[in-house]
């Protein structure tokens, strides 16, 4: 939630954020697993996650940050940028486990 709201509060342009235990996930082609296992991009029918949705996210915040939204998508960077998100990621779920699913 905070790369959420560090991104909607620089954000270029028009940003809707939805957390997905309120999202229609079958419209967004993505899974409940997806979006409890790591952070979603969803723009334009394609989608990211983890790092790249990070990186899709810091691409379309303003200037200086879309230098590094391009950045973590270089190959070598890309490798390094996924193991800090996988050790955040494994943090964060230890802090906020998801919450059950309600039928």
């Amino acid at each position: 939630m905070a790369c959420v709201r560090f991104v909607t509060r620089r954000t270029a342009r028009p940003l809707v954020t939805v957390a997905y235990q309120t999202a229609d996930l079958a419209a967004l082609g993505l899974t409940r697993e997806q979006c409890a296992d790591a952070v979603q991009w969803v723009s334009g029918g394609t989608h990211r996650s983890a790092h790249t949705a990070v990186a899709a996210a810091l691409r379309h915040a303003r200037f200086p940050w879309p230098i590094a939204g391009s950045v973590i998508s270089l190959p070598v960077v890309r490798n390094i940028a996924s193991a800090v998100y996988q050790r955040i990621a494994a943090r964060r779920r230890c802090a906020a486990p998801t919450p059950p699913a309600t039928l």
